[in-house]
């Protein structure tokens, strides 16, 4: 009998998926994109795409409903993936506690660049007593060997599943420098400032000028187009014309006065930034201590963990 069950578990093993197989289906179900495990994992997407493909062969399973050149995951492929996810995790944290032994324990966390930039550095000035001798590395983006204690995400709605809270939802109002404010033909002759991604122009505009539609001094010369929010911002506080940008993204401007707001009106949302803790890490102390802090400074008191 112990022979037999030897062969078993040989042939079991000769069948099993490879580690990296699972390891490209974990990170491809982490971000759905094939282009972007790829660059997380230093392959080319043709690899990647053959892992997958191997695995599902191997499990007689298919793991990813494919749209043109959008992934998501059937619903087999999402309850395997938290496992696998999860195991990878775990691993990592293994290697990491025998490696590091000795090195100082630190948080990560994965935010938007902006929301990174203008929003949390203002906010962390507590940190270091409320966590000591822990250090913080706030992150950009998603890496494959980093697995995030929390991660804040922009959009309509969080991740399904997770542990979360709204951190804050947009708020956006047109603004200018205060010297622009204060001479409206020139601000009436200057430009409406606009931020773009991929060349799509964000509606902020659009938006705004639903709710205020007559307004005299609304800009009409040559528009300008921006690739990122601060460089519109910047046009704005040098006196280039009128941005629509939300108000929680420049409370220093609005404070110092470097920025004006022209007219109460607000659009409020649908987008805004969600702060999400994965079950994985909510069996971590120190991840849940992060998540309730995070969400104190934002001054939230919702009660969620």
């Amino acid at each position: 009998m112990a022979i037999f069950h030897s062969s078993q578990s040989i042939e079991a093993m000769k069948n099993a998926p490879s580690l990296t197989s699972l390891r490209a289906f974990s990170v491809v179900g982490n971000c759905l994109s094939v282009t972007a495990a790829a660059e997380q994992l230093g392959v080319t997407q043709s690899a990647v795409s053959r892992q997958i493909k191997a695995l599902e062969d191997t499990l007689d399973l298919k793991l990813f409903y494919r749209v043109g050149n959008r992934i998501t995951l059937t619903e087999e492929g999402r309850v395997f993936h938290q496992r696998v996810f999860e195991t990878f995790g775990l691993l990592e944290n293994a290697v990491d506690e025998a490696a590091g032994a000795l090195q100082r324990p630190k948080i990560h966390l994965q935010a938007p660049p902006t929301l990174a930039a203008r929003w949390l550095t203002r906010r962390l000035s507590s940190y270091p007593h409320k966590f000591p001798g822990v250090e913080l590395a706030v992150h950009t983006e998603s890496w494959p060997d980093i697995r995030m204690d929390c991660v804040v995400r922009f959009g309509t709605h969080p991740t399904p599943g997770s542990e979360h809270v709204q951190l804050l939802l947009e708020q956006h109002i047109a603004v200018c420098s205060r010297s622009l404010c204060s001479d409206p033909e020139a601000m009436r002759a200057s430009c409406r400032l606009h931020v773009f991604d991929k060349s799509v122009r964000f509606p902020l505009w659009d938006d705004w000028l639903e709710l205020e539609p007559d307004n005299p001094n609304v800009p009409s010369g040559t528009s300008m187009e921006f690739a990122t929010l601060d460089l519109a911002i910047q046009a704005a506080k040098n006196s280039v014309g009128v941005a629509i940008v939300d108000r929680n993204m420049i409370e220093f401007e609005l404070g110092a006065g470097s920025l004006v707001q022209l007219s109460p009106t607000t659009v409020v949302g649908p987008n805004g930034y969600w702060l999400e803790i994965s079950e994985e890490q909510q069996a971590k102390t120190r991840s849940v201590q992060f998540f309730r802090w995070l969400r104190g400074i934002a001054g939230l008191s919702t009660d969620v963990l």
